[in-house]
């Protein structure tokens, strides 16, 4: 179960990130026009290919991520996208 929830006024993904949620992380990034986004992913517990996919597609939108969860930071890794997500070094 995945949690969509506004905190200090960014997004905030929590919980379980998969395929079974991942077109709706990305279709409530996407109301976030404007300003580049900061996307706080401390809080995710579970995160597989289907979100990662989701976060890149939303990434036109310049987001960042802030403080990711090891579950986060494990795919980003094992996929060698860090360098397509700002904020990942």
């Amino acid at each position: 179960m995945v949690d969509l929830v506004i905190i200090d006024g960014r997004p905030a993904v929590r919980g379980e990130c998969d395929l079974a949620s991942a077109q709706r992380i990305e279709q409530w990034l996407a109301t976030f026009d404007g300003d580049p986004l900061e996307i706080d992913l401390s809080g995710v517990t579970f995160f597989d290919a289907a979100a990662l996919h989701a976060l890149l597609n939303v990434r036109q939108r310049n987001p960042h991520l802030r403080e990711p969860s090891k579950a986060v930071l494990r795919i980003i890794e094992l996929t060698d996208t860090h360098c397509l997500i700002d904020g990942i070094t």
